[in-house]
């Protein structure tokens, strides 16, 4: 070997390291070209995720449903405050910023059945999720979509919501299609029991309107985790407000109430 000329033979474990490290890289870049062609792959027919919005497609679905679901749990405290009803009955004492029904007055009987409470409950939702979506607001995007069209399902313990309501989403020429009815949203509720204590002290009042069995409602409210109140509504002569509350289903106190006025 000519002095000044390093020797650059390899040993043979030296060849053995590099085709290893060769074939890392390979399978990495492989790895990595197999991830990028998967993640296209998820877009499946959405124009607006093939190019390259996604992220964005996912933060608006979730504002979405997000209003789907406060909108939701605002019609469950509502109708419970509003003793069932989202619109003014027949009989009914107005507060201001909402109103309480009479479900006995001067000898009739007005509390609402269980459809009702979820008719109620669907309208509420139809009107207030529109107003909620119509004040998201993203760059680029417009949104068109009918009225909504929703199912409410008050079962013991829950209350449900599905809402058809098919919203196209656009960005300049491309589109893509959001259905809520894909999502129905579930509550942790005491609504259904609610109904059922409230039922019997009506139809109690019904047989006989100057007896109530207080240990009886005392009982059933018990056995559903529930507690009743009646009071002397201020102001209002022979008038009884009924309140059945119970604090499990959430963070705040949930709270269900109606009158009885009585000659």
């Amino acid at each position: 070997m000519k002095k000044g000329v390093k020797d650059r033979r390899f040993t043979r474990g030296q060849i053995t390291i590099f085709i290893i490290l060769a074939i890392v890289v390979v399978a990495g870049v492989g790895v990595y070209l197999y991830a990028l062609n998967s993640s296209r792959n998820d877009c499946g027919l959405d124009p607006l995720c093939k190019i390259g919005v996604k992220p964005e497609i996912n933060i608006i679905k979730n504002s979405i449903y997000e209003c789907e679901k406060e909108t939701g749990m605002s019609a469950i405290k509502t109708i419970g405050i509003q003793g069932g009803f989202y619109k003014k009955p027949q009989y009914f004492h107005d507060i201001d910023w909402a109103f309480i029904p009479y479900y006995y007055y001067d000898g009739g009987y007005f509390m609402p059945q269980k459809n009702i409470v979820e008719g109620e409950l669907s309208s509420y939702m139809n009107e207030n999720l529109k107003l909620c979506i119509d004040n998201l607001q993203f760059n680029s995007y417009t949104f068109e979509y009918p009225d909504p069209k929703s199912m409410s399902f008050v079962t013991p313990g829950k209350v449900s919501f599905t809402v058809d309501l098919p919203i196209n989403l656009k960005k300049g020429d491309k589109s893509t299609l959001i259905q809520l009815k894909d999502s129905p949203v579930v509550f942790n509720s005491s609504l259904y029991e609610s109904l059922e204590v409230a039922d019997y002290i009506t139809k109690t009042h019904q047989e006989n309107n100057s007896m109530l069995c207080i240990n009886c409602v005392v009982s059933m409210a018990k056995e559903r985790n529930l507690y009743v109140d009646m009071m002397q509504y201020p102001n209002l002569k022979s008038t009884t407000l009924v309140m059945i509350s119970e604090n499990h289903t959430s963070t705040e106190p949930y709270i269900f109430e109606f009158l009885n006025k009585y000659v």
